[in-house]
């Protein structure tokens, strides 16, 4: 008898976990006017934990449903954890774990909704990046560690939809981009880590079989470059070498008549994001969002120079 009510409780314990609604499904069954509420103002509601619900709500980051994916997933982790800071560093620092976690779920597949985890993903770890730079909970290998994350992925992400009809945006590059972007202006950032954050874009634009992007893909990794040329420590001739490889690209691409389709999907890119980047140089508010303005100093204007003599020499060759 003893042994068939053990049976019996261990089959009934487990069917309840079976059963037991899954974070999404929990998420989804408090309804859209429960999230919209918290994406408003992160009141928290009694009994509940606004870390709990974090959780439940980037649970929806691969919603097919935009109005989950991005109103709920995306919206509650900028109200409660970035306006609100509603957070504890221990909590931000394990919701960035698993957040990097899901970069890597379905990484390599095209075509499939497994790139919209990975992409809305890399969107609200840059909305904790952002918050890093006020307050750090990482230390410095957990900076290291997202750093080298967010390189990876840029680097590995093969799905560069921007807006697809009936899902909405997937948008993964720009997405990485804006994550970047807040890493670049993190002081942790090295000297060698600009090199690396400037390899980074320039091989996802020119990388063979890179389509033209269409959807401001080179104007939001221009704005992670400005964030490089911004820093204090800014290696100016590091970014003077990065520069070089433009009109060296368009040179080789234009030896051979026709050029190959990828190389000129490649130039196009390349030019983009240098034009990019000197609108950025020139109205800095655009790429950081300075309220007021801040003029630029003479490192940016001298970069924005140098970047108006590429695109010179590029109309030349």
């Amino acid at each position: 008898m003893h042994r068939l009510a053990a049976a019996t409780l261990a089959w009934t314990v487990c069917a309840g976990a079976v059963q037991a609604p899954d974070p999404a499904a929990r998420a989804r069954q408090r309804g859209q006017g429960f999230w919209s509420g918290l994406v408003r103002d992160c009141t928290v509601p009694a009994g509940e934990s606004a870390f709990g619900l974090v959780v439940e709500a980037t649970s929806l980051l691969g919603s097919p449903d935009p109005a989950w994916r991005d109103d709920v997933g995306y919206g509650v982790v900028a109200s409660c954890v970035y306006t609100k800071r509603a957070l504890g560093r221990d909590q931000r620092r394990a919701l960035i774990d698993t957040l990097v976690a899901n970069l890597r779920h379905g990484l390599g597949e095209t075509g499939t909704d497994s790139v919209l985890l990975r992409s809305f993903s890399a969107l609200d770890l840059s909305v904790l990046a952002a918050l890093e730079l006020d307050d750090h909970a990482l230390d410095q290998d957990g900076y290291r560690k997202l750093l080298d994350a967010a390189l990876g992925y840029l680097r590995a992400e093969r799905d560069l939809r921007g807006l697809e009809p009936g899902v909405g945006w997937i948008h993964a590059t720009a997405h990485t981009a804006d994550l970047l972007k807040f890493l670049a202006r993190d002081p942790r950032l090295t000297p060698a880590d600009q090199a690396r954050l400037l390899e980074g874009t320039w091989a996802k634009l020119t990388s063979p079989g890179t389509p033209v992007f269409t959807h401001a893909e080179d104007e939001r990794l221009a704005a992670a470059v400005v964030s490089v040329v911004r820093r204090a420590d800014f290696d100016a001739p590091g970014f003077q070498r990065w520069l070089e490889r433009f009109p060296r690209l368009e040179g080789e691409v234009w030896s051979v008549s026709p050029p190959p389709p990828a190389a000129l999907d490649a130039a196009q890119n390349a030019r983009n994001l240098l034009r990019g980047l000197f609108v950025a140089l020139l109205l800095p508010s655009l790429a950081t969002g300075d309220t007021p303005p801040r003029p630029p100093t003479p490192a940016e204007d001298a970069a924005r120079e140098a970047v108006r003599q590429t695109l010179q020499k590029i109309r030349r060759s």
